[in-house]
């Protein structure tokens, strides 16, 4: 089962990688987009991530949601930007 979470070539797994520092959080989070990104064709794929996310910010202080709200918002500019030009 733990070869479902791990990248190729890399003995680190969602099961058995603790992150502690920031680098290793976004290392982390490369792991757990390398497992949702094949599903991102499907059609019930924005319902998942609609989902992590409200499941992974309700503990969160309002000040560090408004922080990723900003970041999603710049994210939505840049991609704007892009398909204009």
């Amino acid at each position: 089962m733990t070869e479902l979470f791990s990248k190729k070539g890399d003995d680190k797994t969602l099961d058995n990688f603790i992150p502690k520092s920031e680098s290793d959080f976004v290392e982390y989070a490369e792991l757990i987009s390398h497992k949702l990104c094949p599903y991102e064709k499907s059609y019930h794929y924005i319902a998942l991530l609609k989902a992590v996310m409200r499941l992974s910010l309700t503990s969160l202080k309002a000040a560090d949601v408004k922080d990723i709200a900003s970041l999603i918002t710049t994210i939505l500019a840049r991609f704007v930007k892009k398909k204009i030009l």
